[in-house]
């Protein structure tokens, strides 16, 4: 099997930052006890419109970087109740949720 990469962003609307990052915070702890789960960091994002311009901070997103032994890890992580609760949280919150899959060109 190999393995998976998935880089996951969440952006709430304004009004649901707060309770979108404890959600999503709360996802990590559990996760890591997955056997299948290699890495699955969270990260706070701000859009910066123009890089040159850092204090330029637009909205707010969150963002994971997971890796995976298998697909079928990936599956299981999925299946599992908390992650089925998490989804129940930010039903509504959401501005936008982007998932993608990664394969390496080199």
């Amino acid at each position: 099997m190999s393995e998976v990469k998935i880089v996951a962003t969440l952006t709430p609307f304004p009004e649901h930052v707060d309770a979108v990052r404890t959600a999503a915070k709360n996802m990590v702890k559990p996760t890591h006890g997955e056997a299948g789960c290699l890495q699955y960091d969270l990260h706070e994002s701000r859009a910066v419109p123009d890089v040159r311009e850092l204090e330029n901070e637009g909205s707010v997103s969150f963002v994971f970087i997971e890796r995976w032994k298998s697909p079928e890890d990936l599956k299981k992580h999925v299946a599992m109740p908390y992650h089925d609760e998490f989804l129940e949280i930010l039903d509504g919150k959401l501005e936008s949720l982007n998932v993608q899959r990664l394969t390496p060109l080199f």
